[in-house]
Formats: structure tokens, C-alpha cells, sequence
């Protein structure tokens, strides 16, 4: 099975955040995650990623507009795949407890995306800035981005990510096309979404399945429903039989 990939962007002026993009980074390769680095200014396509990660540098209570801008240009790429936002900015050891909650404005484009987590890490003042940056630079100059806070916050989204791409199987059609799987429970419009056969996917991943699948799958769960409506001695008898003969090929 392929690894899973993430694309990390981030929005950064003084480089604290660019650093606790790459701290992402670093801690998913303990996790056999590839993950990519990029500034968010730069991307141009998301691309082929099972998730995205998006990091923003807090400044006066608003995220850098590098950021703010990435999530707008590319909102109809990100609800497609699992997003985490996080921010940096606090200049002391509030964001170590991982209870901050994002901004407004960060919490309306989580709403917007619906991602699946965010986190605010500690910030990086090395120096007070001169210009207008010294008005919105709070706090004692200092690092207070935490490595070990951003690797347990990796670990979990890494085994959420892992978890899911494990129990994915890829379905292919006769024209060698991914076919996307179907999602269980009541759609967004509140109807309810009719969840796929017992056999609509194949036991092996990247197998082919051919054009006649819908035929083979309705046999088949027509001889699964048939062996559920057994008595006790006739599903010893036959059941074995309709079994074999739902998932034969």
C-alpha cells in the first residue's frame, strides 16, 4: 500500500511558522507519513494528497493573509480531502495545554472547509520588529514553540489518517478509473444515502473490476440475503454453498 502524503502549507512573515511547518513535517516521517512542505503563497494545485494541513501566523487576531488567501483560492479542492488548521502566536506557555481555541475569523474558514481539527502552538519572537509589526508583536521576545506539543498533535492526526487509508479499498473500473467510495449515513441535504453492497468493492486492493460488476454484485447479495433466512440446520447444510457461490468471481 502506498504511504499516505500530506501537503503542509503555511503563511509566515518572521519565520516562526514557517519552523513549526517544517516541525510538522519532520513528525510525520515518524509516522511513515510523506509530507510535503510548501508556502502558501506558492501552491498553485493542491495536487494528489489524502490530506492537507494549512498554518497560519497569528497577528492581531488574524491569521496571516497568505493563509487566509490559500484556503479561499482552493476551497473547493479542500473539501474533498481531510484538513487541520493550525496557528501560532502566543508568546508565553498558554497554547502547551492544545485548549486554545482557533480565532473567529480561523473558526469561520474551519466551518467553511468543515476540517477535521485545529491547534494553536506556541510563537517565536527573536526579535521585536520595527515598522508597523512592532504593533501587533505581543509579548517577551523568545521561542515558545513546543516540539514535543507538535509531535503528539502529529501522532494523532497521523493515526487517524493511517487508519483511514488502511481500510480503503481502491475500486477500479474497466476503464482503469478510480471509482471514489460511496459514504454512509444521511447525506448533506438530509436524505439518506443507501450504503454499497457487501461485495461492491474487491478483496484485493488496485484489483480490476470488470464491466459486468453490478450483475455479479446483485447475485451476490441476493444469495447472502437467501443464506440469512436459513434455519439453524439448513445454513449448516447450504449455507456454505450460497456463500461461496455470492463471492465466486
Amino acid at each position: 500500500m502506498d504511504a499516505v502524503r500530506v501537503l503542509v502549507v503555511y503563511g509566515s512573515t518572521r519565520g516562526g511558522t514557517a519552523g513549526l511547518a517544517h516541525l510538522v513535517a519532520d513528525a510525520f516521517v515518524r509516522y511513515q507519513v510523506r509530507a510535503e512542505v510548501r508556502r502558501a503563497g506558492d501552491v498553485r494545485s493542491i495536487g494528489d494528497v489524502d490530506a492537507v494541513i494549512v498554518g497560519g501566523a497569528l497577528y492581531n487576531n488574524r491569521w496571516h493573509p497568505d493563509a487566509t488567501a490559500f484556503v479561499g483560492r482552493h476551497r473547493a479542492e479542500l473539501r474533498r480531502v481531510p484538513v487541520w488548521f493550525f496557528s501560532s502566536g502566543p508568546l508565553d506557555d498558554s497554547a502547551r495545554s492544545g485548549a486554545l481555541a482557533p480565532v473567529p475569523q480561523v473558526n469561520a474558514l474551519a466551518r467553511e472547509i468543515e476540517i477535521r481539527g485545529h491547534m494553536t502552538f506556541g510563537g517565536l519572537l527573536d526579535k521585536r520588529p520595527n515598522g508597523l509589526l512592532a504593533l501587533f508583536a505581543y509579548g517577551p521576545e523568545g521561542d515558545f514553540r513546543d516540539r514535543h506539543h507538535v509531535v503528539e498533535w502529529v501522532e494523532r492526526v497521523s493515526e487517524e489518517l493511517t487508519r483511514e487509508h488502511e481500510s480503503m479499498v481502491r475500486v477500479v473500473d474497466s476503464g482503469g478509473r478510480t471509482v471514489p467510495p460511496k459514504p454512509d449515513g444521511p447525506a448533506r441535504d438530509g436524505s439518506e444515502i443507501e450504503p454499497d453492497g457487501l461485495l461492491d468493492a474487491p478483496t484485493e486492493i488496485g484489483a480490476e473490476w470488470s464491466a459486468d460488476t453490478s450483475t455479479r454484485t446483485s447475485s451476490g447479495l441476493s444469495r447472502i440475503r437467501q443464506y440469512l433466512t436459513l434455519d439453524e440446520e439448513e445454513a449448516d447444510d447450504e449455507g456454505l454453498d450460497l456463500l461461496l457461490e455470492a463471492v465466486e468471481p
